[in-house]
């Protein structure tokens, strides 16, 4: 089995799919079906995959929900801001979760629906286009222009109307969200979904975490918008506080726009 043949079927698994069958893969990939079909099966035995015998389709295997979980476990920033954001939902009814950046798309590590009727639902490993959501624009906003334009050197196509479609768009945003500290998403890569995020490091300094809130667009007025600003702001003043680091958001008092 090629390595590189394995890490392709899951990355391409990854991209909002579920499962795959042997044909399906090896059209994808333009393999042999033969080779589709021992990859497959060589991924299963190994516990990469698992197949459903009444579907004969393949899907990730329990080691890698096992690797999935050991990665967001212990990271201490992360466990921090979990049991905030625990708090935080308990307190305004909104959904809230964490989000790290991948390329261009950003994966959920942490998620807790809230308790309003109108409920924001985004299991750990749910993926997301990261231009059109404020976590993803925040984690963005740490790496360098030169970095954003290399990712995006063919803007992917618009989720949403109100999404950013192109690389000048997207940086009119990140550069907000650099300026201020926070970030929100209204009806960009979901229909009606909305968000506001900030951001930190975690333990190790190598990555950087978005804890975010997320609720029903038509929900929220600017108002209550901009409490939620200060709310994010206050509980990563905490987290960074509590590990010994000075405040890396600037402070803001109500909300400007977006």
């Amino acid at each position: 089995m090629s390595l590189a043949n394995a890490a392709a079927v899951l990355h391409w698994l990854k991209r909002g799919r579920s499962d795959v069958a042997v044909l399906e893969l090896s059209t994808a990939m333009g393999w042999p079906k033969s080779s589709a079909s021992r990859l497959l099966k060589d991924m299963a035995n190994l516990g990469l995959l698992e197949r459903d015998e009444t579907t004969r389709r393949y899907r990730a295997g329990l080691l890698m929900l096992e690797l999935g979980r050991a990665y967001a476990a212990g990271d201490p920033v992360l466990e921090a801001l979990d049991a905030e954001l625990q708090d935080m939902t308990r307190r305004t009814g909104f959904s809230t979760g964490v989000s790290i950046l991948d390329g261009i798309d950003i994966v959920v590590l942490r998620s807790r629906a809230g308790t309003h009727p109108l409920r924001v639902v985004t299991p750990p490993g749910t993926r997301g286009p990261a231009w059109a959501n404020s976590t993803g624009r925040m984690l963005m906003a740490r790496l360098s222009d030169e970095e954003i334009a290399r990712r995006f050197a063919v803007f992917p196509p618009r989720p949403r109307p109100n999404a950013p479609g192109t690389l000048a768009e997207l940086m009119v945003l990140v550069n907000r969200a650099r300026a201020r500290g926070w970030d929100v998403s209204n009806d960009e890569s979901l229909p009606g979904l909305a968000g506001i995020s900030v951001a930190i490091e975690d333990i190790d300094r190598r990555t950087a975490l978005a804890p975010y809130i997320a609720f029903s667009a038509s929900q929220v007025e600017p108002k209550e918008r901009a409490e939620l600003v200060a709310m994010l702001q206050d509980m990563t003043h905490r987290v960074e506080t509590r590990f010994g680091r000075e405040p890396s958001a600037p402070r803001l008092q109500e909300l400007a726009h977006g």
